[in-house]
């Protein structure tokens, strides 16, 4: 009988034991100032609002911030993403760093709320170990598809950009508008300017968006549009590359363009020429839209015109 009670002793105490390991291993990482992942591994978390710190989606420029992150952690030092490009998740590892600052797929990130139902990071721009905090604004949420079921939200409906974020954009789409040969007013175009030639003389290639979701240079297919054009019979070969306005309703002004002071007026008439009688005559040219609001965006052109062999 004394045998059977000391052996049951002897269980309670290693199965306290078990308990009172776990319970200080889950905390180990809080107590380190390491923040846990621990209650929410296994969680997978759908983001579901990405913006500045202003609250806008959009900034003054046309950049988008867009929810697209579906992950789950697998521990604390590993997470799995979502990627739309290869259909499938992609393993990353977790890095902690300091003062609830994490690097996650590439990216660096502050852990500002973590619960079952709900996460929230803040992006972070980190150039040589120091985070700058003036490009530090912008702010992730994601919901639990635990909570998203609970609550019979659509993600979708939560994903797309606020009546704030369209009275924002209406505003620099008219200041775009009223003032295309402004710089400063111009906005880049989310769907950006599509040029379809007409004629087998003229072929444009569009540079090619980046398949990465990962990749931070996305982001430059719409910001920073780029066509190479070649006009086959020419007047003679040249080679040109300048940036044209397009404006709402799909004309072409011509923009800036690198040439010494003395030869600026003669290299204008000539780009002129060529927009007038090329690009505008044979190509279809479609604005470029935000939105689905067409308006005034820029575009670098890469032009080369061969003369047509006697």
């Amino acid at each position: 009988m004394l045998t059977l009670n000391i052996l049951r002793n002897l269980l309670c105490l290693t199965l306290l034991s078990i308990v009172i390991f776990s319970c200080n291993n889950e905390n180990a990482t809080e107590a380190s100032g390491r923040p846990s992942f621990a209650k929410i591994i296994g969680t997978r978390f759908i983001e579901v609002r990405r913006q500045f710190d202003d609250g806008y989606s959009f900034n003054s420029y046309g950049f988008q911030q867009e929810p697209e992150w579906i992950l789950e952690f697998l521990s604390e030092d590993s997470v799995k993403i979502y990627s739309p490009f290869e259909k499938k998740f992609l393993h990353y590892p977790v890095f902690f760093d300091h003062d609830s600052i994490f690097n996650i797929a590439r990216e660096w990130v502050r852990l500002k709320h973590v619960s079952k139902d709900s996460l929230v990071f803040q992006l972070l721009q980190v150039e040589q170990k120091v985070v700058k905090k003036d490009r530090s604004n912008v702010s992730m949420k994601f919901y639990s598809k635990e909570y998203i079921e609970k609550k019979h939200i659509d993600p979708r409906e939560l994903q797309k950009p606020k009546a704030r974020d369209t009275a924002y954009v209406r505003a620099l789409i008219a200041k775009a508008n009223k003032f295309p040969d402004s710089p400063d007013s111009l906005l880049a175009a989310r769907k950006p300017v599509a040029l379809i030639s007409r004629t087998d003389a003229i072929t444009v290639k569009q540079s090619h968006a980046v398949a990465d979701m990962m990749d931070p240079s996305r982001a430059e297919e719409y910001l920073n549009p780029e066509y190479f054009i070649v006009i086959n019979g020419a007047y003679k070969d040249f080679t040109h590359n300048f940036t044209v306005v397009v404006d709402e309703k799909g004309k072409m002004h011509l923009g800036r363009f690198v040439v010494d002071d003395e030869f600026r007026e003669s290299r204008t008439r000539v780009l002129k020429g060529i927009i007038d009688v090329y690009l505008q005559k044979y190509l279809t040219i479609i604005p470029g839209k935000t939105l689905g609001i067409p308006h005034a965006s820029e575009i670098m052109i890469y032009l080369k015109g061969k003369k047509q062999p006697i």
